[in-house]
This record gives C-alpha cells, sequence and structure tokens, in this order.
C-alpha cells in the first residue's frame, strides 16, 4: 500500500474515532448529528471493508494475507475497533526508537503500552455509550468509563465502577482478556530488556 494511502487510511481512521468518540461527552444529541454521526461511521465501515476485500481479491496468497492483517479483519468484523487502523502510526514509531536509540525489547514495550491505551479508551467510549443510560448503572460520564477501562485492562480492577448491562459484561470479559495478555507482553518485555542490560555490563565488549 503506497504511503500516500496508507496516510488516507489513517485519516480516515481518526475521522471515524471522532465519530464514535462524540456520543461519549456530549449527553443530548440530537437526531441530525446521531444520523450524520451514523453515516461517517457506516461509510468509514465501508470503505475499509472494501479495501480488506480488494487486498483479499489481488493477493497471491489470500492464507498469508489473512494471516499479515489482523488490524483490517478486526477494523471490519468489530466496528468499534476501527480506530486500531491508527496502530499503523504506532508501529512506525515503534521501529523508528528501535532503530535510533533504545532497542527491540523497549521498542515492542512502547508499542504494546500505546496499543493498551487506545484500546482501554476505545473500551472507555464504548462502556460510557452502553452504561450511562441505563437505571442502576454506576458509569455516567467519560470519566467513570475511563477509570474503569484503565483499572480493567491493568487488571486492577477496583470495582468501584462496573457494568450492568449484558453488552457491558461482554465488553469486560473482552477487556479483561486483552489486558491479561498485554500486561504479560510488557512485563516479559521489560525483563528481557533488564536482563539483556545485565549481560552488557557482566561481558563489556572486548571481553570474552
Amino acid at each position: 500500500m503506497s504511503k500516500v494511502l496508507e496516510s488516507a487510511f489513517t485519516l480516515l481512521a481518526l475521522v471515524y474515532l471522532a465519530a464514535f468518540s462524540y456520543p461519549a461527552f456530549v449527553t443530548e444529541i440530537s437526531n441530525s448529528t446521531q444520523s450524520k454521526l451514523e453515516i461517517i461511521q457506516w461509510v468509514t465501515w465501508a470503505i475499509f471493508a472494501l479495501d480488506l476485500i480488494i487486498g483479499l481479491w489481488t493477493a497471491s496468497d489470500r492464507k498469508k494475507y489473512l494471516r499479515s492483517h489482523p488490524l483490517e479483519i478486526l477494523s471490519v468484523a468489530l466496528p468499534f475497533l476501527r480506530p486500531l487502523r491508527l496502530l499503523r502510526v504506532v508501529s512506525f514509531g515503534a521501529l523508528v526508537i528501535q532503530k535510533v536509540a533504545v532497542g527491540k525489547h523497549l521498542a515492542i514495550t512502547i508499542k504494546v503500552f500505546l496499543f493498551s491505551i487506545l484500546i482501554a479508551y476505545i473500551a472507555a467510549v464504548q462502556i460510557t455509550i452502553t452504561e450511562r443510560g441505563v437505571e442502576g448503572s454506576n458509569i455516567k460520564s467519560f470519566g467513570d468509563g475511563l477509570w474503569w477501562a484503565i483499572t480493567t485492562v491493568t487488571t486492577v480492577g477496583y470495582g468501584d465502577h462496573f457494568p450492568t448491562t449484558t453488552v457491558g459484561r461482554f465488553l469486560a470479559v473482552g477487556l479483561m482478556l486483552v489486558g491479561i495478555s498485554l500486561m504479560g507482553v510488557i512485563t516479559a518485555s521489560v525483563a528481557a530488556w533488564f536482563v539483556k542490560m545485565s549481560q552488557e555490563d557482566s561481558n563489556p565488549k572486548g571481553k570474552g
């Protein structure tokens, strides 16, 4: 994919993220505004889906194409994950960091950390929209949703905010599973980085 087209898809993901997030920050939305937001979201979904179909159709090895494009598949299969296309930018940033200074392990850690932030933000938006209008819910604002998402994805789970709807609970389960995986990767990467530094200190260049 050309840089221009990749930039266009990144911009499209940002547009979708703004339209997706808006209802979490604004309590009352007019019908016309809601309709416009839905049109933006459906149009972006259609473009992402078309891009995936074209890529799959033109690929010489379709199985390999599907394995190498997980973000594209997720953005089409699970519409609210369309902002994950922004991870292309994160991937590029991690690659630059790796090449310039800090090495592979820390670059991976930074990438996973930024991925965790984006996932937590998406979950916070979705849980706020889902739970805010439900009687008996304890998540009434984006701040509540963000606090819940952060404590969940980091596997802390204070329990002061929690979903009460079926949709919210399914979202919570997914975020818990993602959180456990991400924290494991971060912990392993940081540990590997420290081990490598320790080995370099104990075996300086030029010695055995």
